[in-house]
């Protein structure tokens, strides 16, 4: 009797788990590099535990959709509607209520490879390219993935990570990372070093060999990881990492995905900026589970941030890290609360001072009050628990900190 009453309330928590409605994404993408044309077919799934009846995907408008497929909806549309400060495609999917059973929606569109994306020697596909489909305001929703690139002959494909399957012009990737966040580099050459020590990191780069100025920045990124490591993602380590390098000129930007891409032609981390930014974008790999659109961000780009600047302090760097503070308080005057901090109510340059720069402070702040070593310990909780919400944060501060440092922490945020 107790081993049924065990099964079936087993069976109970297994129905009401969250991690069962988990959607899925599959992806193949076929590229024709020379043309800077691409189609891609992709399937979003939906778990047979999630009853969700409306299910919408934004979809680029510069991409013609050819089909949509939804077996098992009532009602499709698409429509061009404002999301932003821009118009998008949006698949509008309508199921009866309470489906419980698997259901997928496939889209297939193809689109031309934007200029900042592709060089004569490389074209890249990652979030900057915005080639996906994505939820609103769920861009960074995070979902398993399986994602196959078809390529012409005498072309490669390189990712965050190794192929699960490899054939000639076919490679298969999968994972788990933020939707947008699917990455692929495809060229006819690549090269490619690999860390001496530590976890392997792997430089992946097209155009042109790797310089003597590559090695050092990879040396440097070795270094970065091994001071990660033992700080702020001590209880949650980088095991491998990959920097990409397509040499597009179109920015820098970290991927949970165990990578980040570079795309600066002429990135040199002897310059004190651009070490930084290397550090910056490594820390993404703990820092990405705020949200892009509100208050969290600072999750996201503060705390990026200031590990760049605790690396560039443990360097050596103590008048640079102290310089690097007051520039960026310099922009922080009178700039509105973290707290319910609207985006689109203000420029951009306003999201940039109050998510980066006034969270940045807040940090050095909370570091002065409680220590370092309790200040690193708050950031590698945070981190191991993925803290993705500014409540979450300032309980953490208080269990950790106690509840006068964490009535402190919600004041400067409101302030």
């Amino acid at each position: 009797m107790k081993y049924l009453l065990l099964f079936l309330l087993l069976t109970a928590l297994s129905a009401s788990s969250p991690a069962l409605a988990t959607p899925s994404v599959r992806v193949t993408l076929q590229v024709a590099p020379e043309a800077h044309t691409f189609t891609c077919r992709y399937r979003f799934t939906l778990p047979a535990s999630d009853t969700t009846s409306v299910v919408l995907l934004n979809l680029n408008r510069r991409y013609k959709l050819q089909q949509v497929q939804a077996p098992r909806a009532v009602q499709q549309r698409v429509a061009s509607v404002l999301y932003v400060r821009d118009s998008v495609q949006q698949i509008q999917v309508r199921y009866a209520p309470n489906q419980r059973r698997s259901r997928y929606i496939e889209l297939v569109y193809t689109g031309e490879i934007g200029q900042s994306n592709y060089t004569d020697q490389a074209v890249l596909f990652s979030s900057r390219s915005e080639w996906i489909p994505f939820r609103p305001y769920q861009e960074y929703e995070i979902l398993p993935y399986q994602l196959t690139v078809q390529v012409p002959p005498g072309y490669q494909v390189r990712g965050t990570r190794p192929p699960s399957r490899q054939q000639p012009c076919r490679y298969t990737f999968k994972g788990t990372t933020s939707v947008i966040d699917l990455t692929v580099l495809v060229a006819q050459q690549f090269y490619q070093a690999v860390s001496a020590a530590g976890p392997p990191i792997t430089f992946v780069k097209t155009g042109a060999p790797l310089t003597h100025t590559d090695s050092v920045n990879l040396r440097q990124a070795e270094v970065i990881t091994a001071f990660y490591n033992r700080t702020i993602g001590r209880l949650a380590p980088i095991n491998k990492f990959t920097v990409l390098l397509p040499g597009n000129n179109s920015g820098a930007y970290g991927l949970l995905d165990d990578a980040t891409v570079i795309t600066y032609s002429d990135f040199d981390v002897a310059q004190t900026d651009e070490l930084l930014i290397l550090a910056h974008e490594i820390s993404h790999r703990w820092w990405a589970y705020g949200s892009f659109h509100d208050e969290t961000d600072w999750l996201n780009e503060a705390f990026a941030t200031y590990s760049s600047l605790l690396y560039l302090e443990a360097s050596g760097d103590e008048a640079g890290y102290q310089k690097e503070l007051a520039r960026l308080a310099q922009t922080t005057t009178d700039k509105p609360p973290i707290w319910g901090f609207d985006r689109y109510k203000y420029e951009f340059t306003m999201h940039r001072r109050v998510m980066y720069n006034k969270g940045t402070g807040i940090l050095h702040a909370l570091r002065t009050r409680v220590g370092t070593e309790q200040f690193l310990n708050i950031l590698a909780t945070t981190a191991a628990q993925k803290t993705s919400t500014n409540p979450g944060f300032v309980q953490l501060v208080e269990q950790v900190a106690g509840p006068e440092t964490g009535s402190w922490l919600l004041a400067e945020l409101k302030r």
